[in-house]
């Protein structure tokens, strides 16, 4: 197992210039040439690879690692431990989830075969049985009564050959319920424990990208330090650009994209509006796709966005904005993939964004960010000393 190359990668990751860049690329060509044995060992390999993706060095390290995640999926060891990769994301493993309404219907429309109930993780099928007379043509509902085939033998009659049991469901539900808000108390009061199978096309993040962004590559030290963000909001965002319809569902796509293969869910993506997108460009290869909410879904005061950040096009992480008069409550997080390193400089960049769009001064962080409220993944990533270190002060013990 290369194992000793790969930590050996590992350490680079925040080390740029000729050298370093030289090193990378023999480290990542021996090592795509490698089988892994152990599913952490391939993660750990996916995982600098897409970093890379973001922090290119120079155009050879760009050409190499698009290479490799490009064939990802087909690699020889990624088949045989798929099965112990499942839920990471990447390319070639399936996906588990109790996905919410919108976003399962959208899995639902753009991939019907591949969306089906995880029956070995489903805690109570009651309440999607009462829902079988809803996707019954009304004349048919008299043989429910007259044969027990079963909830999964109706489901099996009922759906077509080539869709997924859970697709048929939701696509057939959101059909028959046509307000939006009483599909989603149905939809998710069934709890159900679904799973997207992998298929081409299908959602990663091995390939997720926004393919119009320019590139920057990396060739000095990744901007570490605190930033002094009343300085920082001085420096408005270099273009803030609307997009087109159609390319605002491009970019709902690939919000959708990047919260499925974490096992997220965001509202103001899943619920999004295509024609209130912008694409926000902060200059060195930094942006941010910034979403509002459609106008069924808006709060009645404040102005509740979602950004998804993006760095040379890959996503990194994302924020939500809820701006009310003067102020706007922000709430950050950088996906784990890319987290110790330019976290402060990009929310110093998040900040002077806010202030751009809704003319802002006053910030504030809710408790839940710093690891409130039972948020654990908040508290492991040391939220509170981050946002401490930037300013920011509590208001009671």
């Amino acid at each position: 197992m290369p194992v000793a190359p790969l930590t050996r990668l590992e350490n680079l990751r925040f080390t740029f210039g000729p050298e370093a860049a030289r090193e990378k690329r023999r480290l990542f060509a021996s090592l795509g040439r490698s089988r892994f044995t152990s599913a952490r060992e391939l993660s750990r390999f996916h995982e600098a690879l897409v970093y890379t993706r973001a922090y290119p060095d120079d155009e050879g390290s760009l050409a190499l690692v698009e290479r490799l995640l490009k064939g990802f999926a087909k690699r020889a060891d990624l088949v045989a431990l798929r099965g112990k990769l499942e839920d990471s994301g990447i390319a070639g493993t399936d996906t588990r989830f109790r996905f919410f309404a919108s976003t399962a219907l959208r899995l639902a429309t753009r991939f019907p075969e591949r969306l089906t109930y995880d029956w070995a993780r489903m805690d109570d099928t009651a309440r999607l049985e009462e829902l079988l007379p809803l996707l019954a043509a009304h004349g048919e509902t008299p043989g429910m009564d007259e044969y027990d085939l079963g909830l999964r033998g109706w489901l099996d009659r009922m759906k077509g050959p080539r869709t997924g049991d859970a697709a048929f469901v939701t696509a057939r539900l959101a059909a028959r319920v046509r307000d939006s808000q009483l599909f989603e108390k149905l939809h998710d009061g069934v709890d159900a424990a679904m799973t997207l199978a992998w298929g081409p096309g299908g959602p990663s993040r091995t390939n997720a990208r926004w393919p119009d962004a320019p590139v920057t590559f990396q060739r000095g030290p990744l901007r570490k330090g605190r930033p002094d963000l009343r300085e920082e909001l001085s420096r408005p965002p270099v273009a803030i650009t609307p997009l087109s319809r159609r390319d605002g569902e491009r970019v709902l796509a690939m919000c959708m994209e990047a919260m499925v293969t974490r096992g997220r869910d965001l509202d103001v993506f899943a619920y999004g509006d295509p024609n209130d997108v912008r694409m926000v460009d902060c200059g060195d290869g930094l942006q941010f796709a910034c979403v509002g909410a459609l106008p069924s879904r808006r709060l009645l005061l404040e102005s509740v966005y979602g950004m998804l950040t993006l760095k040379n096009g890959v996503p990194t992480g994302y924020v939500l904005t809820s701006a009310l008069y003067g102020s706007a409550e922000i709430a950050y997080n950088v996906f784990e993939t890319y987290r110790g390193g330019e976290a402060g400089a990009v929310y110093g960049r998040v900040l002077a964004m806010t202030k751009a769009l809704f003319g802002v001064d006053s910030f504030t962080v809710y408790p839940y960010q710093l690891g409130g409220a039972g948020n654990e993944e908040g508290l492991a990533s040391g939220a509170w000393w981050f946002y401490r270190k930037l300013g920011f002060a509590p208001r009671d013990r």
